[in-house]
């Protein structure tokens, strides 16, 4: 399992409820973990030129900011008087994404909690969200929350495909399994294991064929872990219908996906299959990457 030491958890400093930090706190209950609070700001009304003087931009921006900080400390200062131990940091970002990373990787976090709204039709078409920004980028293990509250014996999906080993790091499969089963321990919760696929039927044998091979593969795949038949569940659909239809089933609370980012391609297929789950899932969704995984943005913002 991942060793959740350091949590990074972003907040909306004009926003009434924070489930993010909701969520957190109910896992704070159970592993214990130093926690680091960040705002991501930037107003159009503050940038140089487009209402104030130039010397007068840093000084109101270092208002607005303390303003957001002091946001930060009324939410941190409760935790800490219950033992937490908390930092907190308001930045002047845009975009959020990047400054998010740059925080990950700076404090060495194991975990980056962020809440994610339903997304606009051209946020979808054109992939600027800084959520799916994050799933493609983000180096550390990545959770996305909804408003939905976890059950006290929270159940765990998790996606796998192990059909495409040459295609994805060798482990990631097992990794993502080890990290539900460690996260179900931790909670007292119960994981799922789906691989779900959707074959074109050429012909019948074709058929018959691909129905085989995806159910050795994943049968081989779960001989490693000590997960009841029950809860094993193999569906011949789009990944995205099939979690839905798990989730509806399950009344799943988090699901566990991996995503990897390569090259254009890949980048649009993860575009494509985390937008439909982030907007159609009610359950949180931690993705994790692969190991030795390196962010494309880790060049971008040494320079």
């Amino acid at each position: 399992m991942i060793d959740f030491k350091k949590v990074i958890v972003v907040i909306d400093p004009d926003s009434e409820t924070q489930p993010a930090l909701d969520k957190v706190l109910h896992l704070a209950k159970r592993v214990d973990f130093d926690l680091k609070l960040i705002s991501c700001d930037y107003t159009q009304y503050l940038v140089e030129g487009y209402y104030f003087d130039a010397v007068d931009v840093p000084r109101l921006r270092g208002e607005y900011l303390h303003e957001r900080k002091e946001v930060l400390e009324s939410l941190a200062q409760p935790l800490r008087e219950e033992g937490l131990t908390v930092d907190t940091e308001a930045f002047w970002a845009h975009p959020s994404f990047e400054t998010i990373i740059q925080e990950a990787e700076n404090l060495g976090a194991d975990l980056v909690v962020h809440h994610t709204r339903r997304h606009g039709i051209i946020s979808r078409m054109f992939l600027t969200n800084d959520d799916w920004q994050l799933v493609r980028c983000c180096p550390v293990p990545l959770l996305l929350v909804k408003e939905k509250p976890w059950k006290e014996k929270p159940a765990i999906l998790v996606a796998v495909d192990p059909m495409h080993d040459r295609h994805k790091p060798s482990g990631l499969d097992h990794k993502l399994i080890t990290v539900a089963n460690g996260i179900a321990d931790k909670m007292n919760g119960d994981v799922h294991v789906m691989h779900s696929y959707s074959e074109i039927p050429l012909s019948g044998t074709y058929l018959d064929e691909a129905k085989t091979n995806h159910k050795e593969a994943f049968e081989n795949l779960l001989e490693d872990f000590e997960i009841p038949a029950q809860r094993q569940h193999l569906l011949e659909e789009t990944p995205e219908f099939a979690m839905q239809q798990l989730e509806r089933d399950l009344s799943t609370d988090v699901v566990v996906m991996g995503a990897i980012s390569r090259n254009l391609l890949s980048d649009i297929f993860i575009g494509n299959t985390t937008e439909k789950v982030l907007d159609y899932l009610e359950s949180d969704i931690l993705v994790i990457k692969p190991d030795g995984y390196e962010s494309p943005l880790s060049s971008k913002l040494i320079e």
